[in-house]
């Protein structure tokens, strides 16, 4: 009783040893074949990535062809060995018979002699000479002994002097003549058949033979051709799949290269935002530091200039009312004092122009080629609207741009006239510079250290806008700065 319950448990866990054997083995089996593949495919692709790969399949190609010309010769070869033996055959075969055949045109000439009956006669003594002197290159051919063929050569001779001896004859003879030259008849037909059926059992036997390695060599060069023919196409599978890898792995690489671009494309679009908002917002802080700098100096140091000029001007007055020796000093330093405050009002000019910041852009331009035109050796022609309403970002880039580019002719252009147009069309406000000086060069325009044509660029870009400067048509050079009215 106590073995019953555990019958079932043995079977339960000699069934899940079988199945987990079953799985190993499986595993082992996956993981082989994967192995086997991997190995395949790491071939299949160093023969892909093997130059020459096509030129094998090329030299694969013309090994077949060339076996198969060999073959071709040495069929051909046996072919006309057989050819030859049936002729020689034929010729063994056919003597016998022309040998009797050549007595009874002679015994049926002389019983009833006749033109026809001679030309027959002459006919077959012709073909039976020629039959015998191909028995006799035939024998000569095969080595056989010259015992052998003796019979052969003395009747091949007879008929070649009876043959002699009748072509000699005039066309007139009569036909004592013609029987004169006629010979006797020396060997008996059934020693020539005896001495020419070895020859011919020899000769049938040696046909056999060759008909039989023939036979031999069409299969063996069946079973070569076969598999030459399924190695090249083996070959051919092979480096076409091996293509087929190499050219999944480029795509696979072309696909990875362009996912990689695009994610760099990204991230230089990104930083490229980052570097223009930076950009802007070191510029506006700049902007911010220089107004703050400037009501510094107009605040602080100019109380105290103020203040001092005054005292001094002050002490001078009580000086000279009363004759003092201090006058002159007294005066020198006043006049240092309003050479300061006339420095103080410059810097505060060169950082915040004050006539942009009471009165606006358009005055403020008005300002700046006024005193230009006032120090630089060329003339410039303004051409602004009556009005144009900008905020403080838009009108300070456009301000600087023109004060930038002003100095930059002034130091390098060697111009006579320039030109400074703005004008508002479609949401956009542009700004062209055009002169006539000496022109810029490519590498003027990209050379490292120029400064402000990349800050002219970076306020352009902060705000949207596009910067451009290069070669005016005819001489000289033309910026172009368009920025939006507003913020996107």
């Amino acid at each position: 009783m106590s073995d019953a319950p555990s019958r079932p448990a043995a079977s339960v866990e000699r069934r899940r040893g079988f199945v987990d054997g079953l799985s190993r083995a499986a595993r082992r089996a996956g993981s082989a074949t994967d192995g086997a593949e991997r190995l395949t495919d790491s071939v299949l692709m160093r023969v892909a990535r093997f130059r020459w790969g096509a030129l094998l399949v090329v030299l694969v190609g013309v090994a077949f062809i060339a076996l198969s010309e060999s073959t071709f010769l040495s069929m051909r070869h046996a072919r006309e060995e057989i050819d030859a033996s049936r002729l020689s055959l034929g010729a063994l075969n056919n003597l016998i018979y022309d040998s009797a055949h050549v007595a009874l045109t002679e015994s049926r000439y002389i019983e009833e002699p006749s033109a026809e009956h001679l030309a027959q006669h002459v006919a077959t003594v012709r073909r039976l000479a020629g039959e015998a002197d191909h028995v006799i290159g035939w024998a000569a051919g095969r080595e056989i002994d010259d015992e052998r063929v003796a019979m052969v050569k003395g009747l091949g001779a007879a008929e070649t002097e009876e043959l002699r001896r009748l072509s000699s004859l005039p066309a007139d003879a009569s036909p004592v003549e013609v029987m004169d030259a006629f010979l006797p008849r020396v060997i008996d037909q059934e020693q020539l058949r005896e001495v020419l059926e070895p020859l011919v059992k020899t000769e049938r036997a040696y046909l056999e033979e060759q008909m039989a390695l023939l036979g031999e060599e069409i299969e063996r060069q069946r079973s070569v051709a076969v598999v030459v023919v399924a190695v090249g196409v083996l070959m051919l599978i092979l480096l076409l799949r091996a293509y087929a890898m190499r050219s999944d792995m480029e795509v696979a690489t072309a696909d990875r290269l362009r996912a990689a671009r695009d994610e760099l494309d990204a991230l230089v679009r990104a930083r490229t935002e980052e570097l223009s908002e930076l950009t802007r917002h070191l510029q506006t802080e700049a902007e911010r530091q220089k107004s703050a700098l400037a009501r510094e100096l107009h605040d602080e140091l100019g109380a105290i200039l103020t203040a001092s000029r005054m005292e001094a001007s002050m002490l001078l007055r009580r000086a000279r009312k009363h004759d003092s020796p201090d006058v002159e000093a007294l005066g020198r330093i006043c006049d240092i004092l309003e050479q300061g405050v006339q420095i103080k009002r410059r810097v505060i000019e060169g950082l915040v122009p004050t006539v942009l910041t009471h009165l606006g852009l358009l005055p403020a331009l008005d300002a700046l080629v006024e005193e230009t035109c006032a120090s630089a050796p060329f003339k410039v022609v303004l051409e602004m609207p009556d009005s144009l309403d900008l905020d403080r970002d838009r009108a300070i880039t456009i301000y600087r741009v023109v004060q930038e580019a002003l100095t930059n002719i002034r130091k390098h252009a060697q111009a006579s006239t320039v030109q400074v147009s703005l004008a508002v069309q479609e949401g956009r406000v542009t700004l062209l510079i055009r002169d006539d000086g000496v022109g810029i060069g490519d590498k003027a325009r990209g050379k490292t250290g120029s400064h402000g044509l990349l800050g002219m660029k970076y306020r352009a870009d902060a705000l949207g806008g596009s910067f451009s400067i290069g070669p005016a048509s005819g001489r000289g050079t033309e910026l172009q700065l368009c920025l939006p009215i507003t913020d996107a």
